[in-house]
């Protein structure tokens, strides 16, 4: 219901809009995301349940001009691999791409009083021989929370469909004062990826559809120390429709705040994908 009212609003607003000297232009299907997330671990002080929603929406206006969207999503201006425990409020703005791999955003979190928010984006894929190497680099500013950075790089080699992965990220916010990191280490088979609007989706190898894997994690909330460690196997397969895909994943998570302790958990998921996110692995 709400990707079909919010494309039907889209397309209304794009014909609104349209020049009218000029044939208008079919308004495109709009890629769609919603994902499921649910994680439990195994403290100390008993089970620690997460649940979080995900959401992404992109829909193109043809008639106003080419290189600008509409956009909905639940994640934040950061693009940080966000966890289960780590839920965020609803987003909607405007994005336009000033040049080839270089977007401007302007929009509102949907808040009591809403946030306004804006940043500019760029990220490119490079090939480098065997490897493919993909830079990100943010600029970021919330009414609320004040200006930050976001900066990450990802390796990924390919062979045949094996997957070595290395991506880091951190992230830096004016009003902390701190630099908050994460680096992950991936080995997948991985038949099938769904391609990802989110950096994040490479740290927490969300962009896997179809296949299995094993991935390594350190995050710190500040530069000069480690929070947590977790090593997870993840396994992700598509129903027989293949526009619903659903994961699980045993994990052990060390955190400072537990002492360092080795506490098992499981993460289970699931992703309603629409018009062509999903495409072949290597």
């Amino acid at each position: 219901m709400v990707y079909v009212w919010t494309q039907g609003a889209v397309e209304a607003t794009d014909r609104r809009f349209a020049s009218q000297n000029e044939e208008l232009k079919p308004t495109p299907a709009a890629p769609f995301r919603l994902g499921l997330t649910f994680e439990s671990i195994d403290r100390s002080d008993g089970a620690q349940l997460a649940f979080d929603v995900n959401l992404d929406i992109a829909l193109g206006l043809p008639n106003v001009e080419d290189r600008l969207r509409v956009f909905i999503t639940s994640d934040d201006p950061d693009e940080s691999p966000r966890d289960a425990r780590d839920g965020s409020a609803l987003r909607a703005g405007l994005r336009y791409q000033l040049r080839r791999h270089l977007d401007f955003d302007l929009g509102v979190r949907l808040d009591v009083p809403p946030v306004a928010f804006t940043s500019v984006k760029w990220t490119r894929e490079i090939p480098l021989g065997t490897w493919d190497f993909y830079p990100f680099a943010k600029l970021f500013a919330e009414t609320r929370e004040g200006v930050g950075t976001a900066a990450g790089a990802t390796f990924d080699q390919w062979s045949g469909r094996r997957l070595l992965r290395s991506s880091t990220y951190a992230k830096w916010r004016a009003d902390l004062g701190q630099t908050q990191w994460s680096q992950a280490f991936v080995y997948a088979r991985a038949r099938q990826l769904l391609v990802p609007e989110r950096y994040g989706s490479y740290v927490k190898a969300n962009d896997i559809g179809r296949g299995w894997g094993v991935r390594l994690l350190a995050s710190g909330e500040d530069i000069s120390a480690v929070t947590y460690y977790e090593a997870g196997v993840f396994y992700v397969r598509p129903t027989a429709n293949n526009w619903l895909f659903w994961s699980v994943g045993p994990l052990l998570r060390w955190d400072r705040q537990y002492a360092w302790k080795a506490d098992p958990g499981v993460r289970v998921g699931i992703n309603a994908l629409f018009w062509d996110l999903a495409r072949p692995a290597r």
